[in-house]
């Protein structure tokens, strides 16, 4: 196992050593460079947390200094329509989801803590929570992170012992940073005390790890994965709903609710007329009456001309199910090829129908 030949103690050695000037260059720069739009700030955030990986691995000091300066930007206004949110939901590349996905949950986290009314410092402190709380994966050979078959009985307890590694490692920064370590030990515990690795129930799990943990849970299922494919927003929350409802504080998952709704802006549905719209505004009290974009009419044609819709004003118009990107790209390639068909038999093309 990895992880066995990795010292603890020499890590906080050379982090004491270090001290604030653990910093790699590469690392400040990325946290100083400004950002043109807040879909930037995932792409500094990624290669933060890629560094700080490379540092671990490398048995090296880092400092969270960059890493907290980039959580701030990301705390530091709430817009409508949100980049950096859009960007963590529905980003999804395979090859580098260990960096992503903790990006993303610390994107989510951010949004939940402004959901339940945190102030900005209590909202960058469970964002850096989020983005450290799977440091420990940096210590697992890749073979394993990124396997497609099943897991071994090794494999399984390699990745079960991630939680204590991150808190480990955050411990090696200093006491100061004593609560984002403790979250890390802690994100999979749950109150029903069915989690691990210490099967602590209720308030014995940190605020912080109650809340990571269920967003590092739908973070995974709406992501893809070496070993499987993602789920949609939608069967992601009824599952979580469903199997996992005494495992989260109701507080949280309701939350969880306002904060995705059951389909998020950016995620493609089916209206009961076979339409087809893309998400472009949601309504917290009514998540299942989001503003729509329509892309297809009942009949399946591409609506070319913006056409937006909201549902709360349309009562009998309803969503029928989640669309996939992969559903969306045969639409449109059989669009492509009926239109090729009409122009070459001069069929005219008729208004769209709801």
């Amino acid at each position: 196992m990895q992880e066995a030949k990795f010292s603890f103690a020499k890590l906080a050695a050379v982090q004491a050593a270090a001290g604030a000037r653990a910093v790699a260059p590469q690392v400040a720069s990325a946290a100083a460079r400004p950002a043109a739009d807040r879909r930037q700030l995932h792409a500094l955030a990624g290669a933060c947390l890629s560094q700080i990986f490379d540092a671990v691995r490398q048995r090296s000091a880092f400092a969270l200094e960059p890493a907290a300066t980039i959580v701030r930007r990301m705390a530091a206004e709430r817009p409508v329509r949100d980049e950096l949110f859009a960007a963590a939901l529905h980003r999804d590349e395979i090859d580098r989801f260990s960096v992503h996905h903790s990006v993303n949950v610390a994107v989510y986290a951010i949004k939940m803590a402004q959901d339940l009314d945190f102030d900005e410092e209590r909202q960058v402190q469970i964002g850096l929570a989020g983005l450290l709380h799977d440091v420990g994966i940096a210590l697992l050979p890749e073979q394993v992170v990124h396997k497609k078959g099943p897991l071994t009985a090794e494999e399984l307890a390699m990745l079960r012992e991630r939680p204590n590694s991150a808190s480990r490692i955050l411990q090696c920064l200093g006491p100061e940073h004593g609560r984002i370590a403790e979250s890390a030990a802690q994100v999979y515990e749950r109150v029903d005390g069915s989690g691990c690795p210490r099967g602590l129930t209720g308030d014995e799990i940190h605020e912080h790890a109650q809340i990571i943990g269920l967003l590092d849970l739908y973070e995974a299922l709406v992501h893809s994965r070496p070993n499987r494919p993602k789920l949609s927003f939608f069967e992601a929350v009824k599952y979580i709903f469903k199997s996992c409802k005494t495992q989260f504080q109701r507080r949280y998952m309701r939350s969880l609710l306002r904060v995705f709704t059951v389909f998020p802006i950016d995620s493609y549905v089916q209206l009961n007329s076979a339409a087809v719209g893309k998400v472009v505004e949601t309504v917290p009290d009514q998540p299942m009456r989001p503003r729509l974009h329509i892309l297809f009419d009942s009949q399946r044609r591409q609506v070319l001309a913006e056409r937006s819709i909201a549902l709360t004003e349309a009562p009998l118009l309803n969503i029928v199910r989640s669309v996939s990107e992969k559903e969306l790209r045969e639409l449109q390639q059989g669009v492509a090829a009926a239109r090729a068909t009409d122009e070459a038999t001069c069929d005219t093309v008729e208004a769209p129908v709801l």
